[in-house]
């Protein structure tokens, strides 16, 4: 590839349509990240975007609006057959379950105890080849974990970087948002909200031009809603540690529902004489 300098006269007076978000704050052809914690639901939370995505209705209960259905590619590096069919019944009614959209739109691909590596040796292997090809025209690629889909050193600023190139690629040859789901560090138990609270190399969320983050409720915020320890385990927070197309936005707040399924949630009314950054509104895009 050639450098090609920017057509100034063009970028200056050409009309430019407006910003075509797949999720508030993530582009098109571009690549994100959603980083938690271990067993805090975000694979089911991932899962439960790319099946809302594929249907075009609100995710999680109205945290993100509806949209026209669009198609989504799901690399599901743990998951079986079985387990998939068990995760994705549970975000579905029976009437959604028979709807053509999801039929047409969603393409899940499990691969539990196969090997998932997209990039090996610094190069792009067979298997991105073949995901590339299956999601040509997509909306949305969501690739779950992360850390099973290349072959190098995660704390390596180098591999990091290559990395997140081909993942770059990968958004442009298919024309889709790519999502990569990351665990998070140690240190994102003081801020969850962070960017640094992925783990590994910096790289990685410096390269992302999104990234969302998950983390369970502490027992300061309970105290303060007056949530019981039982009812603080559902309620997870969700935070935009990473958005370079949008202004900064509000922490949401998700509870457990039926099935698993996260829904956008309002906590309880605080005590008096307390503050808390907690709430709920729908994001626009």
């Amino acid at each position: 590839m050639s450098l090609r300098p920017l057509d100034l006269s063009w970028a200056l007076t050409a009309p430019l349509p407006p910003l075509d978000f797949v999720l508030p704050g993530l582009l098109p052809g571009t690549f994100g990240l959603l980083v938690a914690p271990g067993a805090t639901g975000k694979s089911q939370f991932a899962l439960d975007t790319a099946v809302s995505l594929s249907l075009g209705r609100p995710v999680a209960a109205g945290l993100f609006p509806a949209c026209s259905p669009g198609r989504v590619v799901f690399l599901a590096g743990e998951e079986s057959d079985r387990l998939l069919a068990e995760r994705i019944r549970c975000l579905l009614s029976l009437d959604e379950q028979g709807n053509p959209d999801l039929h047409r739109n969603l393409i899940l691909l499990p691969m539990a105890g196969e090997s998932c590596i997209l990039l090996e040796d610094g190069r792009p292997t067979a298997l991105y080849d073949e995901l590339s090809t299956i999601a040509a025209g997509a909306r949305l690629i969501i690739i779950d974990p992360l850390r099973r889909m290349h072959g190098g050193d995660e704390n390596s600023s180098s591999d990091m970087t290559s990395f997140v190139v081909v993942m770059e690629q990968l958004a442009r040859a298919t024309g889709a948002a790519v999502l990569g789901v990351h665990h998070a560090n140690r240190a994102s138990i003081v801020d969850a909200g962070s960017q640094h609270a992925a783990r590994g190399s910096s790289a990685l969320v410096d390269g992302a031009r999104w990234q969302l983050n998950l983390s369970r409720m502490d027992e300061k915020t309970a105290t303060q809603h007056t949530i019981s320890e039982a009812e603080r385990m559902h309620y997870v927070a969700l935070d935009f540690a990473k958005t370079n197309y949008l202004p900064p936005l509000p922490r949401c707040w998700l509870k457990r529902g039926p099935g698993g399924r996260f829904i956008l949630a309002q906590l309880p009314a605080s005590r008096p004489n307390t503050r808390t950054t907690g709430g709920a509104r729908l994001l626009t895009t």
